[in-house]
């Protein structure tokens, strides 16, 4: 993990602010599969397919089970759905583990970047904290996670992105202003909530987010490797664009 080189000196970057899902890994696909699994489980003739789970993606959790049509004889719909939401949870936790998941290219080179220039790391999230844990464990390992300053999750929001919440709760964590942190995003709520809380936004679109137009993002990469993202790059594309909002050129 540490570079044997002198660490590069940052002129603007502070903080890195991470998303989870879709961020670190492809992980969307693992929450449909799940849900197909608790389905199964509980005798629900339903399979969610690729177009199915994008349409939901906008709603929050729970609200993804509200139009499931429950089994014949059960008396108490809401207990039922909550009972399959938490068998979807354990379905999930479990999937997220497997040796197949992979880190999205770059990622993991990045965070190692940010912790050589001394950048702080914070994650914000709307998964549940357990989940967090799971895709911050499996993609980064113990090491690197016990270096983030904070991780926020869904938990600790009142409100869900696009809600800026979560990112305020990072910031006020790590104790810095906005303009001097990035936030790395993959969807549109997401680059609304980091945007929304001030923060210069590096959107990288993931499975279930191609095609979206993320045209109001600071930069759009297909993954961080592409276009040689650094800590460097970043830092100095941050930097500019304080200084044009600075001077009001465009």
């Amino acid at each position: 993990m540490q570079n044997q080189s002198t660490p590069a000196r940052l002129s603007c970057l502070r903080g890195l602010i991470l998303d989870l899902d879709g961020v670190l890994a492809d992980t969307e696909d693992i929450h449909r599969q799940a849900y197909n699994l608790a389905f199964r489980e509980a005798g629900i003739s339903l399979e969610w397919s690729y177009d199915d789970y994008r349409s939901r993606l906008i709603q929050s959790a729970g609200s993804k089970l509200q139009g499931v049509t429950v089994p014949d004889g059960i008396k108490d719909r809401t207990a039922f759905l909550d009972h399959l939401y938490e068998r979807k949870r354990q379905h999930y936790l479990e999937l997220i583990r497997s040796p197949e998941l992979k880190p999205r290219p770059g990622i993991v080179r990045l965070v190692d970047e940010a912790l050589e220039c001394g950048v702080a790391l914070a994650s914000a999230s709307t998964c549940a904290r357990e989940g967090a844990m799971a895709i911050l464990h499996h993609c980064l390992g113990a090491e690197r996670v016990r270096r983030f300053i904070t991780i926020r999750a869904g938990d600790d929001a009142p409100r869900r992105k696009p809600a800026p919440d979560i990112y305020l709760l990072a910031l006020e964590d790590l104790a810095l202003p906005p303009e001097n942190c990035i936030a790395i995003e993959d969807s549109l709520h997401g680059l609304e909530a980091a945007h929304t809380a001030g923060l210069w936004t590096l959107v990288t679109p993931s499975q279930y987010t191609e095609g979206d137009d993320f045209s109001a993002a600071d930069q759009i990469a297909a993954d961080l490797d592409q276009g040689n993202i650094s800590i460097v790059s970043l830092d100095r594309d941050l930097l500019r664009t304080r200084i044009r909002n600075d001077t009001g050129l465009k």
